[in-house]
């Protein structure tokens, strides 16, 4: 039995050097995280294709092979869709205006039924604010590209890590559970806490996503836009990023129905697209969490939002699970503290 000096020692270090470690890896608990969830999703499969080949590691490969497909060739797909449609669109638009509705007939015309001036806004503090809002585009471009090899490090990292806990997912758990002071329970408690949050914080962006982008395109085939199934699948796929989503996309058409002559059109597109198509997630997405993990939709929320102030993006996925290991401890932690009952 050590003495209490060596005992305090060895706690100091072990703190210390936790604390280093948290460090280390802290930029990459992001995709550690993604990887945990991604473990969850895909161990069925995983099982089911071991037990086939009887081969674990190759196993691991194929189920890690096939979420980076899913993951990849969509994403490619999508973008090589959308820069043909945006070169088509971005033609089509400056035809359309240049041609039929030149810039002053189309101000003149809108100005006249509406009975303001619209030159004046434009140059006023329209051109200002379009200048200001390009100029921020540009900086976010510029960003996302330069920040490239850090996504694709991160999924590298993502990656490495589902192999690893696809294929030795018992060992870390035992593991890990040999740590745990708390009984075997009570740490499997928290674990499939974790699990069952995770995914239904996958499904629920997934369903919300899917929901915005069919809405999405649904409101671009009755406004009579040109690729509602290319801008509607754009919205959905944007909609798993908050504060931007589908914004992107239904503002600047809203802006070319505007310009076009289309007024009435693009007032009807604008509202259903910022009270439905907009506001759809925040419905569903605390709904499926929810009814997965039995929580009030109310807390779900609130975690979200929470999660999204703190940690930004990551905070969608950060804030439920946060709020769901929390009340699973809080759920441990009573159980402790009921008073056992002895016979005499």
């Amino acid at each position: 039995m050590p003495s209490n000096a060596s005992h305090r020692f060895l706690v100091v270090l072990l703190v210390i050097f936790f604390a280093l470690l948290l460090l280390t890896i802290s930029g990459y608990i992001g995709p550690l995280v993604v990887a945990l969830i991604l473990a969850g999703l895909t161990s069925p499969f995983y099982k089911k294709i071991a037990s086939l080949l009887e081969n674990k590691n190759l196993a691991a490969f194929l189920s890690v092979l096939l979420v980076s497909l899913i993951i990849v060739l969509p994403t490619i797909f999508l973008f090589t869709l959308l820069t043909k449609e945006a070169i088509h669109l971005f033609t089509v638009a400056q035809n359309g205006i240049t041609e039929n509705y030149s810039l002053q007939n189309v101000l003149g015309n809108l100005s006249a039924k509406l009975n303001i001036d619209l030159q004046k806004i434009l140059e006023t503090d329209l051109a200002p604010a379009l200048k200001n809002i390009g100029l921020t585009i540009s900086r976010e471009i510029g960003s996302l590209l330069s920040n490239a090899l850090a996504f694709g490090i991160n999924f590298f990292v993502m990656i490495i890590a589902l192999f690893y806990l696809l294929r030795d997912g018992k060992k870390f758990a035992t593991f890990l559970i040999d740590l745990s002071p708390l009984r075997t329970a009570d740490d499997l408690d928290i674990y499939h806490t974790f699990r069952d949050t995770g995914k239904a914080v996958f499904y629920g962006s997934g369903a919300s996503a899917l929901a915005q982008g069919i809405l999405g395109g649904i409101g671009f085939f009755f406004a009579g836009l040109t690729g509602p199934l290319l801008w509607g699948t754009l919205m959905g796929f944007l909609g798993l990023i908050p504060f931007l989503g589908p914004y992107v996309i239904f503002i600047p058409a809203t802006i070319y129905l505007f310009l076009t002559g289309q007024v009435v059109t693009a007032v009807i597109f604008l509202i259903y697209n910022i009270l439905i198509v907009s506001t759809i997630d925040n419905v569903i997405k605390p709904k499926v969490i929810s009814d997965k993990v039995r929580l009030h939709p109310l807390f779900v929320l609130t975690a979200i939002l929470g999660g999204l102030k703190f940690f930004g993006i990551a905070g969608l996925i950060y804030g439920p699970l946060i709020l769901a290991v929390f009340l699973a401890l809080l759920r441990v932690y009573l159980e402790t503290q009921k008073p056992t009952h002895t016979h005499a």
